[in-house]
């Protein structure tokens, strides 16, 4: 675990040098946040490529860590070692000016409201996104179980690509869940969370750790990104909330169970098991909460969705970047370097650009997102005029050196059918429902507040033109994403729904803080009444999945000794036949199966039809099922409780294949090939 954890501190301390390379003036804590994200980046990229030619093992955790700090490189340039000294010096003056004021507050109860509402702040944040974490994946006595049910199905795949590249030496990467395809999916997260297990922590250390590192440097760059938008302390402490708060009016259920059962809110919410952000799949609730059925779920959009807010901040800072006047005469490198070094902003352009480029692998949802919204903000604000035009190129020319080859490789070896991945399909996912009566429904308050944020800016001069321009671009991914289908499952356009939320944050909290600051008594209730109808909904989905008190079992004890057992007793990379469920104790053996879980099957367009007839004719000795076994490539069976209710095995046709691992009611079997 102390070695885990010094790989990881390792992308840290290297991330957050590199922040002085580029964005020299920024508060330390956002750059620790961004430092976390970038370090990470790095750490996982320079572990994967070494890992694809020495595998897995101490060689790579080094190299991973060196790639990670390289940028501790710049210290010996004595400007940005002043820098970061000088920065330094100033965080510990304030630190301790901070922890003075409060300490003599206490004694002396001079404590002021300022110093109670960021303290608890903070405190609050941190306390809830750290629960998050540690009830994401979690071990119990009876196996191992999440918090979370949105995550029921999700969790299993993220581990199940984990476990291959911890446990499975899967390099080049491998479908672990459709054996034979390449593995055409953002997966850099995934792999990152392989590191500390190969440094010694175990999956679930390695998944709290991860998570937690990411949330917190999540919600602290989030409040980078609002406080530099607005300009104001009140409106970036409620963005953080916003977003991970997101959610519609589901809330108000609660209300109708309340009255439905006789008891109070309170005690209706603790007895029941509902989700108020989403629902059914037919039903009007669908635009889930961010953490809850995103950041969480959704691995490879945790680390994105991280990247694509520092790009933004660093877009925001250039589009209005002064030209510069010609620089002076130069010779040797210098002279080379010039007509890049020239450019006004061409660091944090060029890192943006290679943050974008990066995307494909960490989140496809994002790199597109955020690639789009780069070319969006250049048309809006003209960097085309009086020579703008070369920052953007760097930026362009970095993101695409980076992504044209993330995407070529992904897609190698891959059998997805790219077309199930774009269609026309007006209303995103509101099925039979009046979309105005299902966007009141899922965003309304959000939705009106940004409106009269908009129409009022002209009298009130509440957002200014900058930033009016820049959030309205944002308006473009709520409009593609209610026109067309951007993945084969209609749900998943909430991807990229999640940044109109994301760029529409900023402006309702400046409302809101206006609101509070202008409007006396009855606009701080205002301000406070709107905020939470804005965001009851996820807090309480955020509740279920952190303090209630059920739990959801993905694997038991046998399942878990059971997986330990396939991987001590099979190797790497051999392929194994099991029910194509969401919680095969396979997928925690680091093994490749035929066929995964249809639903990810589904989502990630690999057509599957075909497969899951095949599974069923191999366990019940159909015609025909030797012969298909040899073709598949099937080194083993798994006979377990799972197989015994869904596939119905045949004991005289499976008989002829010796067991060769036994735990409790799991059995492998071995196929001679």
């Amino acid at each position: 675990m102390i070695a885990a954890l010094a790989l990881l501190g390792a992308g840290v301390a290297g991330g957050t040098v590199a922040t002085w390379l580029f964005a020299p003036r920024l508060a330390g804590y956002a750059r620790v946040a961004w430092g976390t994200f970038i370090g990470w980046t790095l750490l996982a990229f320079g572990g994967f490529i070494s890992a694809s030619i020495v595998g897995m093992g101490a060689a790579t955790l080094l190299v991973a860590a060196g790639v990670s700090l390289l940028p501790a490189l710049a210290l010996a340039r004595p400007g940005v070692r002043g820098r970061i000294v000088a920065d330094a010096e100033g965080g510990r003056r304030g630190a301790g000016q901070v922890i003075g004021r409060l300490a003599h507050g206490l004694v002396a109860g001079g404590i002021t409201p300022g110093d109670l509402v960021k303290t608890a702040y903070v405190a609050g944040v941190g306390l809830v996104l750290w629960f998050v974490a540690a009830r994401t994946f979690f071990a119990e006595p009876g196996g191992l179980s999440i918090g979370n049910v949105n995550n029921l199905g999700d969790l299993p795949y993220h581990v199940s690509i984990t476990a291959g590249f911890a446990f499975g030496d899967n390099f080049p990467p491998g479908n672990p869940v459709y054996a034979g395809s390449g593995l055409s999916y953002h997966y850099m997260s995934d792999f990152l969370a392989a590191l500390p297990i190969v440094a010694g922590a175990s999956l679930v250390q390695a998944w709290f750790l991860i998570t937690v590192g990411l949330l917190l440097a999540l919600a602290a760059t989030l409040h980078r990104w609002a406080r530099e938008l607005t300009g104001s302390v009140g409106a970036a402490r409620l963005v953080p909330l916003i977003v991970l708060g997101s959610g519609g009016l589901g809330w108000v259920t609660l209300v109708d169970q309340a009255k439905a059962s006789g008891t109070s809110v309170v005690a209706a919410y603790l007895a029941g098991d509902a989700r108020y952000t989403i629902g059914d799949a037919d039903g009007l609730y669908r635009f889930g909460n961010a953490i809850t059925t995103l950041l969480i779920p959704q691995r490879g959009l945790l680390l994105g969705f991280g990247l694509a807010v520092i790009v933004f901040t660093l877009l925001w800072r250039q589009v209005d970047t002064r030209m510069a006047a010609a620089p002076a005469p130069a010779a040797g490198l210098a002279a080379r370097l010039r007509p890049l070094t020239s450019i006004p902003g061409w660091q944090r352009v060029l890192v943006a650009g290679l943050l974008t480029g990066v995307l494909p692998i960490v989140h496809i949802h994002s790199w597109a997102v955020v690639f789009g919204t780069a070319f969006l903000l250049g048309v809006v604000f003209r960097q085309w005029r009086e020579a703008r035009w070369r920052a953007w190129v760097v930026y362009v020319l970095a993101a695409v050196a980076l992504s044209v080859p993330a995407l070529l490789w992904t897609a190698r070896g891959s059998q997805a059918s790219f077309t199930a991945f774009l269609d026309i399909k007006p209303g995103w996912d509101s099925g039979d429902h009046n979309l105005l009566v299902f966007w009141a429904a899922n965003a309304g308050v959000f939705i009106a507040l940004l409106v009269v944020a908009y129409l009022a800016d002209r009298e009130t001069r509440l957002l200014g033109r900058k930033l009016f321009a820049y959030s309205a671009v944002f308006l473009f991914w709520f409009v593609l994403a209610n026109v067309l289908r951007l993945a084969p499952w209609i749900w998943d356009n909430i991807k990229v729904l999640l940044f109109w939320w994301l760029g529409g944050a900023p402006v309702v909290a400046l409302l809101l803080t206006r609101l509070w600051q202008e409007r006396g008594a009855a606009g701080r209730a205002g301000a406070a009444v709107l905020l939470v109808i804005v965001t009851l909904s996820g807090a309480l989905d955020i509740g279920r999945a952190t303090l209630g008190p059920r739990t959801f079992r993905e694997w038991d004890a046998d399942a878990v000794a059971f997986a330990a057992r396939i991987r001590a007793e099979t190797p790497s990379g051999a392929v194994i036949l099991a029910d194509p469920t969401y919680n095969s104790p396979v997928l925690l053996a680091g093994r490749p199966v035929y066929m995964g879980y249809s639903g990810w099957l589904f989502a990630n367009g690999l057509p599957y039809a075909q497969r899951e007839q095949d599974v069923r004719t191999m366990y019940t000795g159909g015609a025909g099922a030797e012969d298909l076994l040899l073709r598949a490539g099937i080194g083993y069976i798994v006979v377990g409780p799972q197989e015994r209710a869904e596939v119905k095995p045949s004991d005289q046709f499976l008989a002829r294949f010796p067991v060769v691992v036994e735990v409790g009611a799991y059995r492998l079997l071995q196929v001679s090939q």
